[in-house]
């Protein structure tokens, strides 16, 4: 005889912010239907986003610079052992989308069994932002791709490589009305992020507050790698050739002085330089396969592809 369970399962339901993608499949209602569905099939769980329809019809304007309830996500058969890890999955998808928006999407409520009143909540903070994200938010059927491309390697990267520390920093840089200087220090410090778990990664030894290369001599500590040599490696690693000589002179009179000389125009068009340099790095890290929007406004409407 097979065993009776004595963990029903049940459906969660979680309550999600900021989230200002568009539909994928439809809800149908007597008087018609909406596209307000997008469905991550993700770690053996179907995750289900059910969008308001201010969100799907674009109207959400006057909700810009707020945080924004947007979305409702359902997760069925879920064993009550498993609550906190789908709970963790959901968390992921989120940090996802909040790289591919450059906007704060943020899971705040949890009820299981739904409709049960079971509910927990956290505090939480992030507005809705709009502005140059990596895919077209309105485009559902992207960004599902986009997801269940890359949920498992995130899954896999995320506490060794800190990459919701790295994806918070972009978005921070892109809230409202930060100084020049500021967006600047938050993409370096993404940037410094991914080097130094890169160098953790590749078990390069930390010597008297440097990564060393193997010493010459066994009384020798080695020589200091520079930070352009481990920036190098790592965008080579994933297939990735880029010159980096003003970026790291830029980073290198911010971090030394505070202050650039160069004009505001030239460190504009340089911040999206090294925005658009971590939003490839990311993509390929992550194992996308796709086109994706660039960050650069001289390159914005002309997709860029990884194949």
């Amino acid at each position: 005889m097979s065993k009776t369970s004595t963990h029903p399962k049940a459906e969660l339901r979680a309550s999600v912010a900021n989230c200002i993608m568009g539909g994928n499949s439809v809800t149908r209602k007597d008087n018609g239907w909406i596209r307000d569905l997008v469905e991550f099939d993700c770690g053996g769980y179907r995750f289900v986003f059910r969008q308001k329809p201010e969100v799907i019809s674009r109207d959400f304007n006057q909700h810009i610079g707020t945080f924004y309830e947007t979305t409702e996500v359902t997760v069925a058969d879920v064993a009550p052992d498993k609550v906190q890890a789908v709970e963790a999955a959901i968390g992921r998808i989120c940090w996802l989308l909040s790289f591919a928006g450059t906007c704060q999407v943020i899971p705040f409520e949890y009820e299981y069994p739904n409709g049960s009143g079971h509910r927990h909540s956290k505090s939480v903070s992030g507005t809705v932002q709009n502005f140059r994200p990596a895919f077209e938010m309105v485009d559902g059927a992207q960004l599902k791709s986009f997801v269940e491309q890359t949920y498992e390697k995130y899954t896999r990267l995320e506490l060794s490589r800190k990459l919701n520390v790295v994806i918070a920093y972009l978005v921070q840089a892109e809230r409202p009305f930060q100084p020049t200087e500021v967006r600047l220090i938050l993409v370096f410090v993404a940037l410094e992020s991914l080097k130094d778990t890169f160098a953790r990664c590749q078990s390069m030894p930390y010597v008297k507050g440097f990564f060393r290369k193997p010493p010459k001599k066994l009384s020798s500590d080695g020589a200091k790698y520079l930070f352009e040599e481990l920036l190098t490696m790592m965008f080579r690693q994933v297939g990735m050739r880029r010159g980096l000589k003003r970026v790291i002179q830029l980073r290198n009179d911010l971090i030394h002085s505070g202050l650039s000389r160069k004009p505001h125009s030239r460190q504009m068009s340089l911040y999206a330089d090294v925005h658009d340099l971590i939003r490839e790095y990311l993509l390929r890290l992550l194992g996308y396969r796709g086109r994706y929007s660039p960050y650069a406004f001289e390159r914005r409407g002309v997709s860029a592809e990884i194949k």
